[in-house]
């Protein structure tokens, strides 16, 4: 069985834990009752693990599919409090663990995923934000938020596909997600205002999975951990080692591919058959390398869409410099990895819930975002706000977020209760107006207070959020069967 919790779209959030609030069961977390539980779902797959091999390219392949591009196993995650163990043993009866307990082979997490989205609302819920404000430098930035504008009608299951290829949501790609902006954060004031980056605990292994799964399924990662949260890799290199003027560069796959190769790269060449790391020890300690992240690989549009490779913002501005320390054991996984010190030289990735707003270094929590500037061009800004709420009882407020240039203003709700095509219009609003490059100030506040933020003004177009209504019947028996998803 494979199981993944996450949270229930439009839900309003726990604060203190990593459940979600609304019409339910209870389910005892670490500090608390929250009245909903998170959503589990269970695939099967009917294969035998020894035996079934897929190929890259097999239409059949499992756990291929949106689900499966945003889950990895539960140990390439940090410590998460919907996971322990504790818990589990005073609360056994309650939803969650019974629930899980019965789908896990070992009555535990044997056969355990997580959505990404999943995990951060669970360090948003659970870990203690710092207690100062700070400012830090955002370098780059990166943005997947796709908009929902397909008609829901009620034979679409049935038009053909071309090629009879798998349905969208089935197929073996990268995906887009919505939930988060993921941040490059300047490495020298990232050591001066935070923590050096030296001392960020950081590892480069193979994502791990499930003892009784086949490696050929799904996908397959290299991962970067740092302080135990994933990013995944797409390629890597070096210039030390290869001679004047060389290079080596490896470029993963989304599907299996041989791991020798990273071991190769980031160990040293294997000369004999019984030729191991931990024999010999790690050939490339100490040297550099640089890293291209699948969550800073994509930084922006093309100068001139003609062209095929050429970026407004370059590249290597979302690089991740590290040296190698040494071959290590995961602790969370057991396996195999490279324990790695990050350099100055390059960006300390980050990411941002747009749910939250709050800002992760990793596993690392820097504070809610309050504030965005960039020199553009154009100039532009965003500002997270706090507006009195109609309920009395209600000492949070309600947010908004104001994003603003020389051309226009643009104002969202909170983030929590939009739509899913406002909420994408949300996350590329922030992106476009500072992926050039911004100052970011966060803390342990969620903005200041404000009487009222406005309205939408200047240049501001308005697009279709989908197709028109679709409905049936009319007058007082008019039924809407589906509408745009936007207000």
């Amino acid at each position: 069985f494979r199981s993944r919790p996450r949270a229930t779209p439009g839900a309003a959030p726990c604060v203190a834990c990593a459940t979600w609030l609304g019409p339910g069961p209870p389910w005892v977390c670490g500090r608390r009752v929250a009245k909903m539980p998170p959503v589990i779902i269970s695939e099967e797959v009917p294969y035998d693990p020894n035996t079934h091999d897929c190929e890259p390219l097999d239409l059949n392949k499992p756990l291929g599919g949106h689900l499966w591009w945003h889950s990895l196993y539960w140990t390439n995650f940090p410590p998460l409090s919907i996971f322990d163990q504790q818990v589990w043993a005073e609360n056994p009866d309650h939803e969650v663990p019974a629930s899980l307990r019965l789908l896990n082979s070992d009555a535990a997490l044997a056969e355990q995923y997580i959505t990404f989205g999943a995990a951060r609302e669970d360090l948003c819920s659970s870990r203690s934000l710092p207690s100062s404000a700070m400012r830090l430098t955002v370098e780059c930035m990166q943005y997947e938020g796709v908009r929902d504008t397909a008609w829901d009608f009620p034979l679409q299951a049935y038009i053909p596909r071309r090629d009879n290829h798998q349905p969208n949501d089935l197929q073996s790609r990268r995906f887009g997600d919505n939930g988060v902006l993921h941040l490059g954060l300047n490495a020298e004031e990232f050591s001066e205002r935070v923590s050096p980056v030296e001392d960020l605990d950081a590892c480069i292994h193979i994502a791990d999975k499930a003892a009784t799964e086949n490696p050929t399924w799904g996908y397959f990662h290299a991962v970067m951990r740092i302080g135990g949260w994933p990013y995944r890799i797409r390629r890597l290199g070096t210039y030390e080692g290869c001679g004047l003027g060389g290079r080596r560069e490896l470029e993963t796959g989304l599907c299996y591919w041989d791991e020798a190769q990273l071991w190769d790269l980031l160990e040293g060449p294997v000369v004999g058959s019984g030729d191991t790391a931990e024999g010999r020890g790690n050939l490339r300690k100490g040297y550099k390398f640089w890293a291209s992240l699948m969550e800073l690989d994509w930084l922006g549009r093309k100068v001139d869409e003609k062209k095929l490779d050429d970026p407004e913002v370059p590249p290597q501005k979302g690089y991740v410099w590290f040296t190698v320390v040494d071959t290590v054991t995961v602790p969370s996984t057991g396996r195999k990895g490279v324990k790695i010190r990050l350099l100055e030289e390059g960006v300390v990735p980050a990411w941002m819930d747009l749910n939250f707003l709050q800002v992760f270094a990793g596993s690392l929590p820097l504070g809610y975002m309050n504030e965005m500037e960039s020199e553009g061009p154009p100039e532009g800004g965003v500002r997270l706000y706090r507006t009195p709420s109609d309920d009395l009882a209600d000492h949070q407020g309600r947010r908004k977020v104001v994003v603003k240039n020389t051309h226009s203003k643009l104002v969202f709700d909170e983030p929590m209760t939009l739509q899913i095509n406002d909420f994408v219009d949300l996350g590329w609003a922030i992106h476009d107006c500072c992926y050039k490059g911004a100052t970011i100030r966060v803390g342990p506040t969620p903005g200041t207070w404000i009487g009222d933020v406005g309205e939408d003004e200047g240049t501001v177009a308005y697009k279709a959020s989908g197709p028109p209504t679709l409905c049936h019947g009319e007058g007082p028996d008019k039924v809407v069967t589906c509408a745009p998803k936007s207000d």
